[in-house]
Parts: structure tokens; C-alpha cells; sequence
């Protein structure tokens, strides 16, 4: 007996169906968008029967792998003490994009291809972008405060400007490295906060 059979069969159920669900995640993260269940059970450790066993219906697995990749990305999150500092938030707030966004950077791109076409994985992803605006909206809650109301709209700025999308930009689109985007960002925060503290004035 081989010692990848002896460790597959020392697998639990839940043990295997996490191994099928982060080789999958891997495959993506490396570049690979539509990965073979040839390619996910080599990574695995298992048969290519083991996935439909575990993952009976088309969607299944990829149902699995946006809760997995959901779930790791919500406890990247950025929550520093809203009355810290506005310098040392948006330094906590960029280290913690940068983790998000090294997570997201291939998975995210095929996330938002198939919830066009998948309702239940469209909300999931739709439940983690919430959870980031909410905890940007605590972070930040001093300067989107005015009259004891949140400007939703500069929140939205926010958003953006922190957010999966604008980093891709520079990184992807610009060339940027992940420190420059970072600064980027920092610069463009700043901005919004410093022409909205004005506008108040």
C-alpha cells in the first residue's frame, strides 16, 4: 500500500470533502479557472469518484468553495478602535486589504463570473462585501458621521477605494506592487476624508 492511498483512507468524510474544496481553491489561486476533477483529485489526494460522492450536484463544489473562501477572507477583516488615530485605522485598514487582496486576487475573478449565472453564490459573495463596507463603516465612523447621521455616499468612496476592485486596477492593470498600490490607496483615503472634513467647514 502507498502512502498517499494510506493517507487517504485514514481521511474522514469531512476531512475529504475540505481536502476536494481547497484543492479546488489552489487550482484558482494558481491561475487554473476551470480545473478538471482529473486536476482537483491529484491535488486532493483522492478519486476523481470521491468528488461526486461528496459533491453530488453541478454547483456543489463551488457552492463549498466561495463559503470556505468567504469565511477565510471575513476573518481577514479590518476592525481597529474607531478612536484611534485616523493614521494608525487606515494603516491597519490597507495591512488588512492587502491580505484580502492576495486571498481574492484569482478567486474573486471567477466568483464574480459564475454568480452571474449562480444566485446562492452571487449572495454569498454579495454577504462578504457587506461585511467589509460594515466594518469600514465602524472604522471609519468619526469622519462618515455628520449630525449624528452616516454619509452613505462617502462610504461608498470608501468602499471603492479599499475595496478588491481598485487594487486589481493598480495592481493588475497599472503593474503596481502591493506596497505602491497600499499608498495608493492612502493617498486617495486621505483625500476623501480631507475634502469632506472641508466641505463641513
Amino acid at each position: 500500500m502507498s502512502e498517499g492511498t494510506a493517507a487517504r483512507r485514514r481521511r474522514n468524510p469531512e476531512q475529504t470533502r475540505a481536502a476536494i474544496v481547497e484543492a479546488l481553491l489552489a487550482a484558482v489561486k494558481d491561475g487554473t479557472f476551470a480545473p478538471t476533477s482529473k486536476d482537483i483529485a491529484e491535488r486532493a489526494g483522492v478519486s476523481e469518484r470521491s468528488i461526486f460522492v461528496h459533491f453530488p450536484g453541478r454547483n456543489d463544489l463551488r457552492l463549498a468553495a466561495v463559503e470556505t473562501q468567504s469565511e477565510y477572507v471575513e476573518s481577514l477583516i479590518a476592525t481597529p478602535d474607531p478612536s484611534l488615530p485616523l493614521e494608525r485605522r487606515i494603516e491597519a485598514v490597507l495591512e488588512r486589504a492587502e491580505l484580502i487582496f492576495a486571498a481574492q486576487r484569482n478567486p474573486r475573478l471567477l466568483g464574480l463570473l459564475e454568480s452571474q449565472t449562480i444566485p446562492e453564490l452571487d449572495a454569498r459573495m454579495r454577504l462578504t462585501d457587506s461585511r467589509i463596507r460594515d466594518a469600514l463603516g465602524l472604522v471609519f465612523e468619526p469622519e462618515l458621521t455628520c449630525d449624528g447621521a452616516r454619509d452613505e455616499e462617502l462610504l461608498d468612496l470608501v468602499e471603492a477605494t479599499v475595496g478588491w476592485a481598485y487594487r486589481h486596477q493598480l495592481i493588475e492593470r497599472r503593474g503596481l506592487t502591493q506596497r505602491s498600490a497600499s499608498r495608493a490607496v492612502d493617498r486617495a483615503l486621505r483625500a476623501l476624508f480631507s475634502a469632506n472634513g472641508s466641505q463641513r467647514g
